[in-house]
């Protein structure tokens, strides 16, 4: 019997202000691959990649936005640049017309980087500009270790590459300066003494670290780079903004998100200090700079974890999409606020500012049973603030389809001269279909302006 439980404390209402959906593209498998979706220029772009599990690589195309009333799309296949760079976090800078994708690997003890360098033109044409590699040896990472230390884990097959990866994330790309946001996981072998039938044998293992958390920086178009460390922690989904005044670096560590910061005039990174504990799951949301404030919006397990520890009661899966911000000139983040009240279980939030406006798009449900996932019935929420994130209307429905079971998922949105841009991917899953078997969905577009 399915548990089913419920949040449900008023019904929240469709929004029928938003233009008709409109199929643009379709996802990789399900709900999953829908894109990335940036602001460029005056128009948007949809950055996706497509997975070749014969060749072991992926491709990548740029979707444009034809800025005229048919809301048309022009697919921008892109050649020439290696299949294993990071498509979901490109450094774009359009002053210069330049987009930068990232890509890494550690083999042999040795941490391999690239960047590619290319140039998006006004007549929508591709162009690679530059593709730079540079190496790092483990020594150089992590100094001097002990022989059971290691940044490849031990091989579990010998007829392939012995491979790790590093976590890569959003970068920033201005004129020829590029930062890289990367965290490294090492691996410490062990062994252990078990006694058994009077005899004592020794069995192995493998620890996560030490760690290395921080940037690589390059002021000449990725020619040279130096290596600048922000800490020793695990740092996942590092990501990097600059506000008029700081770089900021954020990761997700000890179940909270951290956060350093650098002055633009130069000058060291501060030691990492938590903006929230709430064991906080990061997909999606992300951070935003815009002038001299950063934004962050993140998916929150705070009420779960209440929850879960009160007597008779077990865990549900409910994450709520959580919001923050912090000026040039604050000394501490400002109080976080639940964005997704009324929402039982959300998913993979988006966010977009526009000066003072913003607005954080989600997909999520008010009643499932317990532990859902996003291949799950689900709707497209949104939320809005029209006083730079100091109060927020509460949210609507963009989608209606839960009650049909229709999964509505992975949106991804943009506010751009005062109109919000929304995609999501939309269909049925099948459960009795495996989970990368489920083929591609109809990624759909929709607009309105900002309420007022």
């Amino acid at each position: 019997m399915i548990n089913r439980v419920s949040h449900v404390t008023r019904s929240i209402p469709v929004d029928d202000g938003w233009s008709p959906p409109v199929s643009v593209a379709s996802t990789e498998n399900g709900v999953a691959g829908g894109g990335g979706l940036y602001k460029w220029h005056d128009t948007l772009i949809l950055v996706q990649s497509r997975y070749d599990w014969s060749s072991k690589s992926s491709t990548c195309s740029i979707i444009v936005r034809n800025n005229e009333p048919s809301n048309s799309w022009t697919q921008l296949p892109i050649s020439g640049v290696p299949g294993d760079c990071a498509f979901y976090s490109p450094a774009l800078d359009q002053a210069n017309d330049r987009i930068m994708f990232e890509r890494g690997y550690i083999e042999s003890n040795r941490l391999q980087m690239g960047a590619i360098f290319l140039r998006l033109t006004v007549n929508n044409r591709i162009q690679v500009e530059a593709e730079r590699t540079w190496t790092m040896d483990q020594e150089s990472l992590l100094g001097r270790t002990s022989t059971n230390v290691t940044l490849n884990e031990p091989a579990a097959r010998t007829d392939r590459p012995n491979r790790d990866y590093p976590s890569l994330g959003v970068g920033i790309l201005e004129g020829s300066k590029a930062y890289v946001a990367f965290s490294i996981n090492a691996h410490t072998l062990f062994k252990t003494p078990v006694n058994y039938g009077g005899k004592t044998y020794m069995t192995g293992g493998v620890s996560d670290g030490p760690f290395y958390n921080g940037v690589f920086h390059s002021t000449d178009l990725g020619k040279t780079w130096q290596m600048e460390k922000i800490s020793d922690l695990d740092a996942g989904e590092p990501e990097m903004c600059r506000t008029k005044d700081y770089y900021y670096n954020f990761g997700m560590t000890g179940g909270g998100i951290r956060f350093s910061l650098k002055s633009v005039d130069g000058g060291s990174w501060s030691e990492p200090k938590f903006l929230t504990r709430t064991f906080t799951n990061r997909r999606g949301g992300g951070a935003v700079a815009e002038s001299d404030t950063v934004h962050v919006c993140w998916l929150d397990n705070r009420h779960e974890i209440k929850y879960w520890l009160s007597l008779a009661r077990s865990g549900r899966g409910n994450y709520e999409v959580a919001y923050c911000r912090r000026k040039d000139s604050d000394s501490s983040w400002r109080k976080d606020i639940i964005l997704s009240r009324g929402v039982m279980f959300a998913y993979s939030p988006s966010m977009s500012v526009e000066g003072d406006k913003i607005v954080v798009a989600w997909a999520g449900a008010q009643t499932a049973h317990a532990w859902p996932f996003e291949g799950d019935p689900s709707d497209i929420y949104y939320a809005t603030s029209k006083d730079g994130g100091k109060t927020w209307k509460k949210p609507l429905k963009v989608t209606d389809r839960f009650k049909d079971g229709i999964t509505s998922g992975s949106a991804r949105v943009a506010l751009q001269n005062g109109v919000i841009h929304l995609f999501y991917a939309q269909g049925k899953w099948d459960n009795d279909t495996q989970v990368n078997h489920q083929g591609g969905w109809p990624v759909y577009y929709q607009q309105r302006a900002f309420p007022d």
